[in-house]
């Protein structure tokens, strides 16, 4: 699945190569970004987000500041993107170390790592329904990327999403009734809508770029989400009928990827390799003080924010 989902969001941007990390850390390449940024760090309740060392990903947690940062999976296998609990009390989180991609709940400390889905199929994105019962996640066991979801202990495997199109980056409504989604069923990635069993799939947005990481904001009025329209991944906010589309980011020079609202909606974190490699990055929820939260020369990306 890494590879077919790679594809559908263009070959993101954030998978340089081992070649071009090593030269850039020898080098000492760190570029300081220069758009408004401020140099704040603290934040509220806990992000957990992907560090790239050199060849595996591991889970990090981040807590109160940018200094206070743990290690939560720490194996020799790539292990991705975490989503949390509505409790925060666990992480769901996909991983290829038993041999193929499968999605994996552990507590929030990195202790008790669970194999959900335990089969020969790609499965990833996993995203906790509001009240914790279930999640929702894609995967290609029936031929090709549809979109599922299960409890929480991984029983009840429900589809939900069933034609010859890539269906991925599933994520739930804060009220629980509705489930965003991208889909290049038309042509090309673009943000859908449905309800929690699947029926009323609506397509949101029309544009000649990849739309994809599209979610609810938890006053259930805008929809954040990143999109290469205009040749770079930007991040976008949207109503939930797609209209009023606006740019929050606005930066040409890089790569905005990985929008995810902070728990009470007043703001977005994301990734961006604007200073030469993917940091975790901070700003309001209308594109204003930004604000950097991780310096590493690793590549750091799939920021999710929990209380």
């Amino acid at each position: 699945m890494y590879e077919r989902i790679k594809k559908m969001s263009k070959i993101r941007k954030w998978e340089i190569t081992l070649t071009l990390l090593l030269i850039a850390i020898i080098a000492g390449v760190i570029v300081i970004a220069a758009n408004k940024e401020n140099t704040f760090h603290t934040i509220s309740g806990k992000i957990a987000f992907v560090s790239s060392a050199v060849v595996d990903q591991e889970i990090y947690a981040m807590t109160g500041n940018n200094y206070n940062i743990t290690n939560l999976t720490n194996t020799s296998w790539s292990n991705t993107a975490p989503a949390w609990s509505p409790d925060g009390a666990k992480i769901a989180f996909y991983s290829n170390r038993d041999g193929n991609w499968e999605i994996y709940i552990m507590n929030s400390d990195g202790s008790n790592q669970i194999n959900l889905t335990n089969n020969s199929a790609e499965d990833g994105y996993p995203w906790f329904s509001p009240d914790g019962n279930r999640i929702v996640f894609c995967s290609d066991r029936d031929g090709n990327f549809e979109i599922y979801s299960m409890s929480s202990n991984g029983s009840e495997v429900a589809r939900l999403t069933n034609n010859s199109a890539i269906d991925a980056y599933p994520y739930w409504s804060p009220d629980g009734s509705k489930i965003t989604f991208s889909s290049d069923r038309d042509g090309n990635d673009e943000v859908y809508i449905m309800d929690m069993n699947g029926s009323n799939q609506i397509r949101l947005t029309n544009s000649s770029g990849s739309d994809i990481d599209a979610s609810i904001s938890p006053d259930s009025r805008k929809i954040v989400f990143a999109s290469d329209l205009t040749g770079d991944y930007e991040i976008y906010t949207m109503n939930l009928d797609g209209t009023d589309v606006i740019n929050l980011t606005d930066n040409p020079s890089s790569q905005d990827e990985y929008p995810c609202w902070s728990p009470d909606g007043s703001k977005v974190v994301f990734s961006s390799d604007r200073a030469g490699t993917l940091d975790i990055y901070v700003m309001d929820a209308d594109g204003k003080n930004l604000t950097r939260l991780t310096y590493e020369y690793y590549q750091e990306f799939y920021p999710r924010w929990s209380q």
